[in-house]
């Protein structure tokens, strides 16, 4: 073997070792990096989760700050020689109360009103009574609104008996100023009425004082 080719093949083969000093130490680089981004990527995720996980909790902290919660309200009295009937809606929650549509219904059929309420029950249209609207209003935190009552002995005794279970049937509906709303009904537990997306349109059944 001649010194030149010998000399050529020294440096063939420095070559060849130093490509792959220089391959490994892509690799390297490139493992590095890799990990590097993983551990990025996950950082990012647990970030996110993170503040999606807050943002859900400030969400529901801030709507149990304004949480409504509207109770039925039936309340009578019958001394024998007297006798009186209220039906009425209270807000014992901590956040006002959007009222939407309540629907009344004795032995099946709907009341839309007070004077169909009378007559379901046989009484006096003319008997003494003091009403007030209910649908679409807000009820303040610890505000009472009394939508009928009535000092008249007769008319207060059939009431109590057609607007109680089982003849009679009430349904409402209301929401928090988000847009959370519950749909309550007499004949279910009315202590826990059903969240729902939106509250029902009751359109004609709907009772209009």
């Amino acid at each position: 073997m001649t010194d030149d080719k010998k000399a050529t093949e020294d440096v063939d083969s420095a070559g060849a070792h130093a490509l792959l000093r220089a391959e490994h130490h892509i690799i390297r680089l490139t493992f590095w990096q890799t990990i590097l981004s993983v551990a990025g990527v996950l950082i990012a995720v647990v970030a996110l989760y993170a503040a999606l996980t807050e943002s859900a909790a400030v969400r529901q902290q801030t709507a149990a700050a304004v949480w409504p919660f509207v109770q039925l309200m039936l309340e009578d009295y019958d001394t024998g020689d007297a006798a009186g009937f209220s039906l009425a809606f209270t807000n014992a929650g901590v956040g006002p109360a959007k009222m939407k549509d309540v629907r009344i219904s004795i032995d099946g059929t709907v009341a839309r009103n007070w004077s169909e309420l009378v007559a379901r029950v046989d009484g006096d249209t003319e008997s003494t009574i003091n009403r007030n609207f209910i649908s679409d209003r807000v009820i303040r935190p610890d505000e009472t609104v009394v939508v009928f009552s009535t000092n008249n002995a007769n008319l207060a005794r059939k009431l109590v008996g057609a607007v109680s279970r089982p003849r009679g049937a009430l349904t409402f509906c209301y929401c928090s100023i988000f847009d959370e709303c519950w749909l309550a009904d007499s004949g279910n537990n009315l202590q826990a009425p059903e969240l729902v997306e939106a509250c029902p349109d009751f359109g004609s059944d709907t009772y209009i004082n």
